[in-house]
């Protein structure tokens, strides 16, 4: 379980890294339409990454064995 933990926050550092990246590094006005796709994207990764943390959480609570 700790392995998978670690890729969704994984998945979740490279989707903050990208948005920041793409608002500091990407002209608004010149490239308009791939800063809004990485942008999505970022969201996209972002999503996948909080909620696989959440879901394996939240599957992790039941899974300990007395």
């Amino acid at each position: 379980m700790t392995d998978y933990f670690g890729f969704f926050v994984k998945v979740m550092v490279i989707s903050i890294i990208i948005g920041v990246a793409t608002i500091i590094f990407i002209p608004l006005k010149k490239y308009r339409i791939a800063k809004i796709l990485l942008l999505i994207l970022a969201g996209i990764l972002f999503i996948i990454g909080a909620g696989g943390c959440f879901l394996i959480s939240v599957s992790n609570v039941g899974s300990y064995r007395y």
